[in-house]
C-alpha cells in the first residue's frame, strides 16, 4: 500500500512541476509586455496586475511542491530531492 501512496506523490510532484512550468512562461509573457513599448499606463497597470497574482499563484505551487517533495522524503530516504 505504501508503494502505491508514494506512486501517487510521485505523480502529483509530475502534475505540481507541470502547472508550475506553465506560470513560469505566463510572468515571462507578462514581463515581456512590460518592456513592450507599445503598452500604454493603463494597460501597464493591468499587466503589473496579473504578474502579481501569477507571482503569488506560483509561490503556493512552489510551497505544495515543498511538501511534496517531504512526504516523498518520509516514504522513501533515498528520495532524490534534485530530481524533483
Amino acid at each position: 500500500m505504501s508503494d502505491v501512496i508514494y506512486q501517487f506523490f510521485l505523480y502529483k510532484l509530475n502534475a505540481v512541476n507541470s502547472i508550475l512550468e506553465g506560470y513560469k512562461q505566463r510572468i515571462d509573457s507578462a514581463l515581456e509586455l512590460l518592456h513592450c513599448r507599445y503598452a500604454n499606463r493603463e494597460q501597464r497597470y493591468y499587466i503589473l496586475l496579473s504578474l502579481h497574482q501569477s507571482q503569488e499563484v506560483e509561490r503556493s505551487i512552489i510551497r505544495e511542491k515543498i511538501l511534496i517533495m517531504d512526504i516523498l522524503m518520509a516514504l522513501n530516504p533515498d528520495f532524490d530531492r534534485t530530481s524533483g
